[in-house]
């Protein structure tokens, strides 16, 4: 009796330890931080600190002809300038997808992102106490839903064609709302479009052994108006491991959206950042 207890509890064991392997979850979180002060340098130059905390988590599970993805981007960074603070980066972007196997790499897929930001931005930096702020948390924020077929040729990368698809764009601040920013009339909250969408996603890439690529790239079309202005959204993140604990990160953004009308040119633009640093990291 007692032999086949420890029998059935051990295969008890075996089927958890089975459940559990089919979740995998990996990521990369850093913190770079630089400063530098003068006193009577001839040269010249400004008591700088700043800092800057990203990271890039995946949450995966895979079941037979099931998978189910999720990943997490932030970032955010500043610097103090002789006392004055700017902001160096910004973002949170979520994004969830599921896929059941059709043929061969082919899948049937939907997925979900939204984007927004923690702060509150502002059109120059440094930013003077009382200046109008021209973004905040949920102005604006970004959310699509789209349901296709996903092309998965292996685990690290996938291309998606999804034909039915909608973007919702929020702008949740009252003082924003009012002017009309992000393609948001004056005193709505939201705007919707309805159009397809094209995404190619690679994570956790390894170029070589120490270097990872984490890349999504999207396109969409607003099928009931402008169809042929395509929103681009591409986001790039290089991890240079250079030990156990310390990394260099290059993370790269760009952006064209139609509705996003530049300050100084009247009309849409590509938008670019860029953040390159070295740091502390803890990978998982």
């Amino acid at each position: 009796m007692t032999l086949f207890l420890a029998t059935v509890s051990a295969q008890e064991k075996k089927e958890e330890a089975k459940k559990a392997s089919n979740w995998k979850i990996n990521g990369v979180n850093s913190f770079n931080l630089t400063q530098s002060s003068f006193s009577n340098w001839a040269a010249g130059g400004e008591n700088t600190i700043s800092g800057l905390l990203s990271g890039n988590l995946h949450l995966n599970l895979k079941k037979e002809k099931t998978y189910w993805e999720n990943y997490l981007n932030y970032g955010y960074g500043l610097s103090y300038q002789s006392g004055k603070r700017s902001k160096t980066n910004d973002k949170i972007e979520y994004g969830s997808k599921f896929g059941y196997k059709a043929f061969g790499n082919m899948n049937y897929s939907a997925s979900f992102t939204f984007s927004t930001q923690m702060d509150k931005g502002y059109p120059k930096y440094p930013a003077e106490k009382g200046d109008p702020y021209n973004s905040k948390f949920m102005s604006p924020a970004y959310s699509t839903l789209s349901v296709g077929f996903d092309y998965k040729p292996r685990n690290d990368f996938s291309i998606e064609l999804s034909p039915i698809g909608g973007k919702l764009t929020f702008v949740r601040d009252d003082s924003l709302s009012k002017v009309g920013v992000f393609g948001v009339k004056p005193g709505k909250h939201s705007y919707y479009e309805f159009g397809a969408s094209l995404k190619a996603s690679c994570k956790n890439f390894k170029i070589v052994k120490n270097i990872t690529l984490n890349s999504n790239l999207s396109f969409f079309s607003n099928l009931l108006h402008n169809p042929e202005n395509i929103d681009v959204n591409w986001t790039v993140a290089f991890n240079f491991q250079i030990t156990k604990f310390i990394s260099s990160n290059l993370n790269m953004d760009l952006i064209y959206d139609d509705d996003i009308k530049n300050s100084k040119t009247g009309g849409p633009i590509i938008q670019f950042k860029q953040i390159l640093g070295i740091g502390f990291s803890y990978n998982f």
